[in-house]
């Protein structure tokens, strides 16, 4: 699906097909669904506010060949549906994850022979002689 134009104005993404080719000028209450079999064929869902309902019709090219106005609502349960169905289908697309693989012999001998990496350590406090000023302390009572 496409978003043309205005806000709210969903249209089907099939460039040159009869129902698609002047739908920017469909009002923002309204989303047409191609049908997946082709052809001319598609869905329009147009929201009515003043009763609270979405009308969902069958088109055939410029033909309503059928209109069913379901109740806000109801839409309750199609939504629900829909979550499901995506939720299935990502579960479906997720790679299973596979156990951790121990380390091999090879691993196991590359970490022995590993150079050790030179500890990390304080050099003012390390070579610095007791009770003597590394100036630090004349910075601060400036």
């Amino acid at each position: 699906m496409v978003r043309v134009g205005a806000p709210g104005i969903t249209v089907a993404a099939a460039p040159g097909r009869g129902h698609t080719q002047d739908v920017a000028e469909a009002p923002p209450n309204r989303v047409f669904l191609p049908d997946v079999r082709g052809g001319d064929q598609y869905l329009r869902a147009t929201w009515h506010a003043e009763s609270a309902t979405i009308v969902f019709s069958h088109w055939n090219g410029e033909v309503c060949m059928a209109s069913t106005p379901v109740a806000l609502t109801d839409c309750v349960e199609l939504i629900e549906l829909q979550v499901r169905s995506l939720s299935q289908l990502a579960e479906r697309r997720l790679a299973p994850t596979a156990a951790p693989i121990p380390p091999g012999t090879m691993d196991r001998l590359r970490s022995l022979l590993r150079p050790k990496l030179a500890e990390v350590v304080d050099a003012t406090a390390r070579f610095l002689p007791h009770g003597k000023s590394d100036g630090r302390e004349r910075i601060r009572d400036l």
